[in-house]
């Protein structure tokens, strides 16, 4: 929003009008960043969950008896 120009600026509208449409277009900027990290997630979260395989063990090791992992390391 426009303010009242102070009494030095009075005679330099253009540089505040200026200063004003700077302040916009970073607001703007700001605005447009976010939108484009919401965008980000929409997409991501927009993929249908991979289904699930019960069997598949990523970390059998951690069930494994401490013997088992010695000689693993071993190797």
């Amino acid at each position: 929003m426009l303010q009242e120009l102070p009494t030095e600026n009075r005679a330099m509208p253009a540089d505040h009008l200026k200063d004003e449409m700077q302040r916009s277009l970073d607001r703007v900027g700001r605005e447009l960043e976010k939108l484009e990290i919401l965008a980000a997630a929409m997409a991501a979260f927009s993929r249908p969950v991979p289904e699930y395989d019960h069997s598949f063990q990523h970390q059998r090791h951690l069930t494994a008896s401490a013997t088992v992992l010695r000689n693993r390391r071993s190797l």
